[in-house]
């Protein structure tokens, strides 16, 4: 039975309580209820903590973000971006929705030492005046690939990307089509099996990741020595 204190509550546990309901159902997919239910509490005691869902979320937000082990400094900034990206990638798919939040701006403090450390890696790599906008797209290209991922979870509480769905619409169309027709047999209807789909998504996303650093260089640092 909830009760309306407990000993030994704490805002560390509120948000351990919710990351774990966040792991099963996504950051949308429960309530402050949800969590005041799974620890024993009434939800007046959570709000006490936390005013609202959308502060505990934040919490959970940070509290996921600080497993996100950050590269070698070391390593040459290009190789620097790829190893975060592949670092960051298991977190936010275990955690769906945070994408979503994280794509519109709503990062936090466990976050920043992202930002400071890959901002300093273009930085010294030379891209100057440039850094800004080369961040924003490096950034932007992480978060939406992994977000259209987390698109097809069953965690996915709402707008779920049903490639099943998908699949019977473009049937009506194959036919009208050499294009669609070769991208289904050779690449959307191998996504959408089970046994192949985390494979195909996780090439797809290095390689993706792969022409952006590439395109990225060629086109900011390549480019000076041609003028």
């Amino acid at each position: 039975m909830s009760t309306g204190r407990r000993a030994g509550l704490s805002p560390e546990l509120i948000v351990e309580g919710a990351l774990q309901l966040a792991e099963t159902k996504g950051i949308d997919g429960w309530s402050v209820r949800d969590v005041a239910q799974r620890l024993g509490v009434v939800p007046s005691v959570i709000y006490h903590y936390y005013p609202n869902k959308e502060a505990l979320c934040d919490a959970v937000v940070d509290r996921a973000c600080s497993e996100i082990r950050l590269p070698d400094d070391s390593l040459r900034w290009n190789e620097w971006w790829k190893n975060m990206a592949l670092t960051i990638r298991p977190v936010l798919l275990r955690y769906v929705g945070i994408t979503d939040r994280l794509a519109r701006g709503k990062f936090t403090s466990a976050f920043l030492p992202m930002v400071d450390s890959g901002m300093n890696k273009l930085f010294e790599a030379g891209f100057s005046k440039n850094t800004p906008l080369v961040y924003s797209i490096l950034v932007n290209t992480i978060i939406h690939a992994i977000g259209a991922r987390n698109l097809r979870s069953e965690r996915q509480q709402h707008n779920r990307h049903d490639m099943g769905e998908m699949l019977q619409r473009f049937a009506g169309l194959k036919g009208e089509s050499v294009a669609l027709n070769y991208m289904v047999d050779n690449f959307f209807e191998p996504l959408s099996r089970a046994d192949h789909e985390d494979e195909i998504s996780q090439k797809y996303y290095e390689t993706v990741i792969d022409v952006v650093l590439t395109g990225i260089e060629e086109v900011f640092l390549s480019s000076r020595g041609r003028h």
